[in-house]
């Protein structure tokens, strides 16, 4: 498994779980054909979807993305989660806090694999420790320490190191039958998704399971071997498969002329500030440069539509952010200026020059255009920004030395929202300090002392980073297929009703 792949969360150059779509010769620069473009009535006759042959399907070993996608497929978990980015309940007939540190998920009555054999709390807590010690699920898993079960009950008891609001998503793993295990290549666990893997001489298939809660439009999927982002978009254009998921984290922008739509992803473009430096420990400066970055004028540049421009440091297609219909921030060019001259910079007569390195990994050629739109905007305030591009190696040492002003990065947050990766010291935390105003802030609110809104507020106040723009993520598919609902967890989701 790459190790890019394996962490979710990543700076720059470590967030890629596709290789992305250079070279596709045909034109569509922006998401602009939905479902709505799709043609109506009788879908495709048959599907088929990518995989590699020489990959195993166990979900907690698989080292190809292809193959880990169709875990979803292949395996039930306790929870799922939606576009969202809320979870929902599937193995999982509820989940209920104990405490502020433990979770009760009562096993559905009546749950079963695929071969007919009951899910049993063994199952559930041994699929956890497969998931837990699995590079391609530690992450998800790392505030979740252990899981219990309680026969009396037909409860799974789940420990978190530390509290959590939203730790119901990091059910989220999948269950398999583990007298089954197997890491051969080609072959999968006994799981009780949607479909199961039928081996035969003539190639690999996915076949419904007829003991699953919904019964799926198609019955049987193909399985093409085709490993990589490229074989991906040519067997597409050959009708060689039906559909086919690229989280676009390479940089490469999608060229197709085919139906596709754009999939929220929880991965979030932002600039890291050094904390330590004269101008950038003032709340004052780290709220102007906030002001001054021209998000939508962003996404449309840089990323040609596929993303979306926020100041949010969540997604705000996040239903508890939507929820609290927060104001867009808009590029203030007039609040920039009076911030940077309270503080004794900007274009004022008497105000001292701003300027700042911001560091950036090349291995992703749209973060190029992202500085150097940046840069525009910043001069408009009188700050001089200085690129300096890295090689992702040179990258990691200068912030792991201090030896930046400003950073480019890229995040993906786990499906429990969780900032501890940014805001508690985690692997993402260059700049932030531990017991700063949003680092505090936000402890207090997984402590459940106060609301979303009110760690919002303090966020936008301290302004401990700046997000820019939430990343898209990208779905081709035969034109007559309908109903496709891929969410950034789950580039199957719904697919029981993918017409």
């Amino acid at each position: 498994m790459p190790q890019r792949l394996r962490v979710c969360l990543a700076l720059c150059g470590c967030l890629a779980l596709l290789s992305g779509c250079a070279g596709q010769p045909t034109v569509s620069d922006s998401p602009t054909e939905s479902l709505s473009s799709t043609i109506p009535g009788q879908g495709p006759s048959s599907f088929a979807l990518p995989y590699s042959h020489d990959d195993t399907l166990n979900p907690f070993a698989a080292s190809t993305e292809v193959n880990l996608r169709l875990a979803t497929l292949l395996y039930d978990s306790l929870m799922t989660v939606d576009a969202a980015f809320v979870p929902r309940q599937a193995l999982a007939s509820s989940v209920k806090r104990v405490d502020a540190t433990h979770l009760a998920a009562v096993l559905r009555e009546g749950a079963v694999f695929s071969d007919g054999s009951a899910v049993t709390l063994q199952d559930v807590t041994r699929s956890f420790e497969f998931a837990k010690a699995s590079a391609n699920y530690k992450t998800l898993l790392s505030n979740v320490t252990a899981a219990k079960a309680d026969k009396q009950t037909r409860r799974v008891i789940f420990t978190l190191a530390g509290a959590d609001p939203h730790a119901e998503a990091c059910l989220s793993f999948p269950i398999i039958k583990c007298s089954t295990v197997t890491k051969e290549a080609g072959k999968a666990p006994v799981g009780g998704g949607v479909y199961r893997l039928q081996n035969t001489d003539v190639g690999d298939t996915l076949v419904a399971n007829q003991r699953y809660r919904e019964r799926p439009q198609y019955t049987t999927i193909g399985l093409r071997h085709l490993p990589n982002s490229d074989a991906m978009y040519y067997g597409l254009s050959a009708g060689d498969i039906t559909y086919y998921f690229n989280d676009l984290n390479s940089g490469e922008i999608p060229r197709v002329s085919g139906a596709n739509l754009a999939v929220d992803m929880n991965a979030l473009l932002f600039v890291g500030i050094h904390s330590q430096h004269a101008a950038l420990s003032q709340p004052a400066v780290r709220q102007a440069l906030s002001l001054l970055p021209d998000r939508p004028a962003l996404a449309t540049g840089a990323y040609s539509g596929w993303a979306q421009g926020s100041s949010l440091p969540f997604h705000p297609a996040w239903k508890s952010v939507a929820d609290l219909a927060l104001p867009v921030a808009a590029r203030d060019l007039d609040g920039a200026l009076a911030r940077l001259t309270a503080a004794g910079y900007g274009n004022a007569a008497d105000g001292k020059p701003l300027n700042l390195q911001l560091v950036y990994c090349t291995d992703n050629r749209v973060r190029a255009r992202v500085v150097t739109l940046l840069c525009t905007q910043m001069e408009s305030a009188g700050i001089q920004i200085t690129p300096v591009p890295l090689s992702y190696a040179d990258y990691m040492a200068r912030l792991k030395a201090g030896k930046y002003d400003l950073y480019l990065g890229e995040i993906r947050l786990t499906a429990d929202m969780s900032l501890r990766p940014l805001l508690a010291g985690g692997a993402a935390s260059y700049g932030i300090q531990r017991s700063g105003a949003s680092a505090v802030a936000y402890a207090r609110y997984l402590n459940g002392e106060i609301d979303l809104k009110a760690f919002l507020d303090a966020f936008s106040e301290d302004v401990p980073y700046i997000p820019l723009c939430w990343l898209s993520g990208f779905a081709a598919y035969d034109r007559r297929l309908t109903s496709v609902t891929p969410t950034g967890y789950d580039a199957y989701y719904g697919i029981a009703a993918w017409k």
